[in-house]
């Protein structure tokens, strides 16, 4: 299978995984086949698991990266002084945003 993400992209996206409470198995399987290109059956049979539960992982990964427009947004983290970081958060608003504990 054709790689959909880098290594770099996937680091960039990984909090959104802890803000979800993903396991981790199910990320590293998602991360198998979207970033290293393996086949889901390949990722199944070296975790002995079903074919069905490797594709459900990478399908409940793939939902949230679609939910979160992961192929289109960037996540950035600046320090700012509160009247520009003020500004920024105005302009992200219309921008799906990773639940975290103080949303």
């Amino acid at each position: 299978m054709q790689p959909i993400y880098t290594e770099e992209q996937w680091k960039e996206i990984a909090p959104v995984f802890a803000s979800r409470r993903l396991a981790i198995a199910t990320v590293e399987i998602a991360k198998a086949v979207l970033v290293d290109g393996q086949r889901i059956q390949d990722v199944a049979t070296a975790r002995g698991i079903s074919r069905q539960n490797a594709h459900a992982a990478v399908k409940r990964v793939r939902s949230i990266l679609e939910e979160q427009g992961a192929s289109e947004l960037i996540p950035v983290l600046v320090w700012l002084p509160p009247e520009l970081a003020e500004q920024v958060r105005e302009m992200a608003k219309p921008y799906p945003q990773p639940k975290t504990s103080n949303n």
